[in-house]
């Protein structure tokens, strides 16, 4: 989208930091699991990713378990339920489904995210290790990520101390970000009761680049990031088709470019998104959040990091990436407003950081 083009502008703080690791050139020339390495090696060489000191160990009862899948797999997922005195039945629950490009992640992965929304949000947390390309190859990680939804739906009381009625919240980032998409319409199809209320969604790919010659003429206008953005840090287009490669998806399916559902009503009416100015996948999830808001009366709000790329905040060498997890913090608040309090809230919330 032309109103968006100029957060594709570098931000100071990406070029500073960018200067120190020279390898960050190479990564459109090395494969899936190089950059996958590269960038582990410079997160090594930041600061430790710690959790905040009011969080103390005793707040949150940990505890990892299987769940079936449709076909039988034992799916691994990590639960987390403060230690309040909070009724069971008041409190909401969160699916987390982790990022890594549909290849790398496990509960690892978001571990810390998910003990600090929960400890500060009271909030109880399903976190998803998912089946990974290409092992596993679409669509096993959406369809364990939807049965986990499944499983929280009916089990949240005996096993999450929590209510899906009293909040239902599903989100991830990047490609746990795309799975939490194509559930919304999963979930509201399959009449899943009680139902979704809430999404945190992430960098998504919403719509695959294979498949933009199928959005409809009025939106190529609003859809400029892809070529914009084409060869950004950390996520280039010819990185995401290699990704595409090994997930083996259709690009057309709907089970990935969720964006082309033909139906955008009757789905949840908050979201929260995190949107990176310099990310090729910009304006489609802008786009996406606009459709939200027009045929579901969705509320949304937004943090936009200006001239940041994908996936920044693994860095914490970046300013922007030691207030991430606060943001984090503030967006899934928005989504557990009280009734009351959710309708004085503007339609879209849009807060411009990176600056």
């Amino acid at each position: 989208m032309a109103e968006y083009s100029k957060y594709s502008e570098v931000s100071p703080q990406w070029t500073e930091f960018a200067a120190h690791y020279p390898e960050l050139d190479t990564i459109n020339q090395v494969s899936a699991v190089d950059r996958r390495r590269i960038f582990d090696k410079i997160v090594a060489a930041g600061p430790t990713k710690e959790l905040p000191p009011d969080i103390v160990e005793d707040s949150l009862t940990i505890e990892t378990f299987t769940i079936k899948a449709r076909d039988g797999y034992d799916i691994p997922v990590r639960s987390y339920v403060p230690n309040t005195a909070t009724a069971p039945e008041a409190r909401p629950v969160l699916v987390y489904i982790h990022s890594g490009g549909f290849l790398f992640g496990d509960l690892e992965s978001g571990h810390l995210n998910c003990q600090v929304l929960s400890a500060k949000l009271d909030l109880s947390i399903l976190n998803v290790d998912h089946r990974l390309a290409p092992k596993w190859p679409f669509p096993y990680g959406v369809n364990d990520s939807y049965d986990a939804v499944e499983w929280a739906s009916s089990n949240a009381g005996k096993s999450l101390n929590a209510n899906p009625a009293a909040g239902f919240l599903v989100g991830g980032i990047s490609s746990g970000a795309n799975f939490a998409g194509v559930i919304a319409y999963t979930a509201r199809d399959a009449g899943l009761s009680p139902p979704i209320t809430g999404l945190f969604i992430s960098i998504p790919v919403a719509l695959m680049p294979q498949a933009y010659h199928l959005a409809p003429p009025e939106w190529r206008d609003q859809l400029l990031s892809l070529e914009q953005n084409g060869n950004a840090p950390l996520l280039t287009r010819q990185s995401l088709a290699q990704l595409e490669d090994l997930y083996k998806s259709p690009p057309e399916d709907l089970r990935i470019s969720y964006l082309l559902n033909k139906d955008h009503t009757n789905l949840p009416t908050r979201a929260y998104f995190q949107i990176c100015g310099l990310d090729l996948l910009r304006d489609e999830t802008f786009l996406w959040q606009k459709l939200l808001q027009r045929h579901s009366s969705t509320k949304s709000k937004i943090h936009l990091y200006s001239g940041l790329p994908h996936g920044f905040w693994r860095f914490l060498q970046l300013e922007a990436s030691k207030e991430w997890l606060d943001d984090l913090v503030e967006g899934i608040r928005f989504l557990l407003l009280p009734q009351e309090e959710f309708v004085s809230t503007k339609e879209t919330d849009l807060t411009v950081k990176g600056l």
